[in-house]
């Protein structure tokens, strides 16, 4: 079944719904989209309640339910369940289930959730001004707008939704932010450190404003040395600016959603996600504190002994986002662990040589735990006392 008619059918199941509960995964990508269906659902006139979640809920009602961004490993699916994910799938039973790898298409690559959610929303109804929640949703989960992404770029420049413009490429209302907030990529030295940033704006001060060309030569000789392998390469290039969203950048979007969802603000994520007025103002406040608290807990990481790339973290609300910083952009490898109540949440991140989705998966069940997740990156939970067990695992296994 094409990727059209998977999404044909999972927009005629909504559309014989007077109310569905709407799920999403506490990422950028599952926020948005969640939003973009409820956006579409509200443009109908059905009725929905949309929470935000970080592990698929219990599915005891008969109630018609969508999850987003999660449920690709459910293996007993209700008839009333539907389940919109780009994760590799185990879904099956009597529920629909739209996924790329079903299909024959690389779910890690293209279609995020969220760009999976807007070829359903246009489905349900006009909904082609929500481009920028899809480009944030595809930028968020780490893909680019190439293939079947494309579409989603090329519909919002005809339609004046979206722009491309050369620029920094990272999060930030202001390039001061861009730079003092930076995890991904984290530059050590000037991430977190607001003194030296401004020492920096003011050495690169033309006549018009910092000069970014010499801006950006400041920052690759002061961090070069300490940086991970790639960061520098990825802090120049386009941006996609999202004409009718707040924030109007679409990795500013993003890093706002992900922040709100990861520090437990999900409601206020999906807010600014639904154009709640005021919401985007609110939303960057928690977003610059949850971004703070990763760039002091890189800092204070402190490493186990398992590995030299295993680290351990007091807060396991930060641990995949301190795995991503500590990692860089070609990916690791990291294992990150944070311990609360006797259990131990992990994040992983690694090159693509070794997938982690299925190694985590089975590591930690074999440690009495749970986990899952990408090629490059995943995530899990098990008991305290197993985690140098599982370490130990990960890292003869990833051959490092």
């Amino acid at each position: 079944m094409p990727i059209d008619a998977a999404a044909e059918r999972l927009a005629r199941f909504l559309e014989e719904q007077s109310y569905v509960e709407v799920y999403g995964h506490h990422d950028a990508d599952g926020i948005a989209a969640a939003s973009l269906i409820c956006h579409a659902l509200w443009r109908r006139g059905a009725g929905f309640r949309l929470r935000v979640v970080d592990r698929v809920p219990a599915l005891d009602s008969e109630v018609p339910t969508l999850l987003c961004d999660l449920g690709a490993g459910l293996e007993d699916l209700p008839a009333h369940v539907a389940v919109l994910d780009h994760h590799a799938p185990a879904a099956r039973g009597d529920g629909v289930v739209l996924n790329p790898h079903l299909v024959g298409l690389d779910g890690e690559r293209v279609l995020s959730a969220a760009a999976l959610a807007y070829r359903v929303a246009n489905r349900l109804a006009s909904c082609r001004d929500l481009a920028g929640l899809a480009a944030a949703g595809v930028l968020g989960d780490g893909q680019a707008f190439e293939d079947e992404n494309a579409a989603i770029l090329n519909e919002g420049m005809t339609d004046g939704v979206l722009q491309v413009e050369r620029g920094v490429a990272l999060p930030g209302n202001s390039i001061a932010e861009q730079f003092e907030l930076a995890i991904d990529p984290y530059l050590p030295g000037i991430s977190g450190d607001r003194g030296r940033v401004r020492e920096l704006l003011r050495a690169s001060l033309g006549e018009e404003g910092p000069a970014l060309d010499l801006l950006l030569s400041l920052v690759v000789l002061d961090t070069a040395e300490r940086a991970a392998p790639g960061a520098l390469e990825t802090l120049w290039g386009d941006r996609v600016l999202c004409l009718r969203e707040r924030p109007g950048d679409a990795r500013t979007l993003a890093a706002v959603i992900e922040a709100c969802g990861k520090a437990g603000r999900g409601g206020l994520a999906a807010s600014v996600c639904l154009r709640a007025p005021g919401a985007a103002d609110d939303a960057w406040s928690v977003a610059t504190a949850y971004r703070q608290r990763v760039i002091a807990a890189v800092a204070g990481a402190m490493p186990a002994e398992e590995a030299p790339f295993v680290y351990r973290i007091a807060d396991g609300t930060l641990a995949s986002d301190v795995a991503a910083a500590l990692a860089g952009p070609l990916g690791g490898p990291v294992l990150v662990g944070a311990g609360s109540d006797g259990m131990v949440r992990l994040s992983a991140r690694g090159d693509g040589t070794v997938p982690l989705g299925p190694l985590v998966r089975q590591l930690a069940a074999e440690a009495g735990g749970t986990g899952g997740g990408h090629t490059r990156r995943a995530g899990g939970v098990v008991p305290e006392g197993a985690f140098p067990q599982f370490a130990a695992a990960f890292a003869e296994a990833v051959g490092a």
